[in-house]
């Protein structure tokens, strides 16, 4: 009973403070520095968010951008769904391999998307695959990292009971790490939309990232920030439908 008040305290103190942001804002940039480099007048910024829809074809931009994100992700997460007692099972038995595996974590994932605009250059296609391997991989790090705060009890009671393998993998330990597998899909939402990003940067497709680039090269300086906000609203408002969809899906606690 007592969660409630403190959350609505909680997010009325986030709104007063990006009140009192927006409003210092306002007054430094559009008067004291009007003429500056670090951030755009507030005038020119609201002008700028208007015509960016035009000259930047931004309806286009997000349509590719959102779609080969919540595709994948909803792709990678039915691919994690069918094959997670596999993964259990090496998770579990094989430990060795996923411990040499590990190696892979350090190299930098602006490599492989290098890697994948030599390979493909600027193919939409290709763009689409990168964006599942990453959310396949993001996922599969968040799935294996829940298994470790699997409750053993369970796992006991169920071999106990006298249940095979796979049925107490995919039936009790996925059931009891479902709720911290899914508390990640936030942080893999918004990691997806930054390597996609950076992929589309690369290889100059028309998503968000080819945009970036486009402004960068033109020195739109307000573009770039209202490009910004735009894309901040959408991760926003994505992260808001996937924390409602979890609710939905995973209403019980581990």
């Amino acid at each position: 009973m007592k969660e409630e008040p403190n959350n609505n305290k909680l997010v009325k103190s986030k709104i007063l403070f990006l009140i009192a942001i927006l409003f210092v804002y306002f007054i430094l940039f559009e008067f004291i520095l009007p003429y500056n480099k670090i951030l755009p007048k507030p005038s020119m910024l609201l002008e700028s968010f208007i015509s960016i829809w035009i000259d930047y074809s931004l309806v286009e931009t997000m349509a590719i951008t959102t779609t080969t994100i919540y595709f994948t992700l909803a792709v990678s997460y039915i691919v994690i769904f069918l094959f997670s007692s596999y993964l259990l099972k090496i998770f579990f038995e094989y430990s060795e391999v996923i411990e040499k595996l590990k190696i892979f974590r350090y190299f930098p994932a602006f490599f492989f998307a290098i890697l994948f605009s030599y390979w493909f250059a600027n193919s939409i296609a290709a763009e689409i695959l990168f964006a599942f391997l990453s959310s396949c991989l993001l996922m599969i790090s968040a799935f294996l990292t829940s298994a470790k705060t699997c409750n053993r009890t369970y796992v006991d009671v169920a071999m106990n009971l006298g249940l095979k393998k796979t049925d107490i993998y995919r039936q009790v330990i996925f059931k009891n790490i479902q709720p911290k597998f899914i508390s990640e899909f936030s942080r893999i939402h918004y990691y997806l939309w930054i390597l996609v990003m950076i992929y589309e940067f690369i290889n100059e497709i028309n998503g968000f990232g080819g945009v970036y680039r486009t402004a960068l090269n033109y020195n739109d300086f307000t573009g770039l920030f209202s490009i910004a906000i735009v894309i901040s609203l959408l991760i926003f408002l994505g992260s808001v439908v996937i924390n409602f969809i979890n609710e939905k899906i995973v209403f019980w606690e581990a």
